[in-house]
């Protein structure tokens, strides 16, 4: 009988076995909580509780790491089918699935700024659901330049919102986030701001519902570039 190939031991010493994959889920939460200035071999190999040598066993550099981490964060990134008959729901389902995966690493979105990655480490995924989201709207009659606007402006709004709204909200942790925080107004009582005063205290929807009217705002400029029948 053929020998059974031997598979390499989850723990060892009570510890989990080191991998690229353990590696880069560890340099993706740093990223998405520090963001990525913030994520050295030094920190990365403390937060693993290994030395900086034993890293290198499992990856080139820190770009590498850096790679890892990106690769792992687009690679989680699968948004649901795209249908043209229900196409205004989804560009809501696709703007859903932009929100989760940015609300789930926040930091980690600034890596453009933070990093410089070649062209050609751009993870499938990005180019892949670009594609689908485009082909969707010209399926529904919008032309290519238009709908490249609309993903541009959707892209925009979602990273905005997560980075804006979610963030402080979810920061809090009563899942809403003010116009602006009582105590700002309370240690600011002698400023002449009636208006903001008074739009502070009107109710403010949820950040559910206000993520739902960003969609709405996107789904109507999708409505008003398509071609009347």
């Amino acid at each position: 009988m053929p020998a059974t190939p031997r598979r390499r031991p989850a723990t060892r010493k009570g510890r989990p076995v080191l991998t690229r994959e353990i590696i880069a889920a560890k340099a993706l939460e740093m990223a998405g909580d520090q963001g990525f200035a913030a994520l050295t071999m030094r920190a990365l190999a403390a937060e693993l509780d290994v030395t900086v040598r034993a890293l290198y066993n499992h990856v080139e550099d820190r770009q590498d790491v850096v790679q890892l981490a990106v690769d792992a964060l687009l690679t989680s990134w699968n948004p649901p089918p795209l249908h043209a008959a229900t196409w205004q729901e989804s560009v809501a389902a696709y703007a859903a699935s932009l929100r989760a995966l940015y609300r789930g690493r926040p930091r980690a979105l600034l890596v453009s700024l933070d990093e410089d990655t070649p062209p050609a480490s751009v993870h499938p995924n990005r180019l892949r659901n670009l594609d689908r989201f485009l082909r969707l709207l010209r399926e529904v009659g919008l032309e290519l330049p238009a709908a490249l606007a609309a993903h541009r402006r959707l892209s925009l709004l979602v990273l905005s919102f997560v980075l804006l709204v979610d963030g402080p909200a979810d920061r809090a942790g009563d899942g809403r986030s003010g116009l602006v925080p009582d105590d700002w107004l309370a240690a600011h009582a002698d400023l002449d701001i009636p208006t903001l005063r008074e739009a502070a205290a009107l109710p403010l929807p949820t950040p559910d519902e206000q993520f739902d009217q960003l969609v709405a705002s996107v789904v109507a400029e999708v409505r008003a570039g398509l071609s009347p029948e």
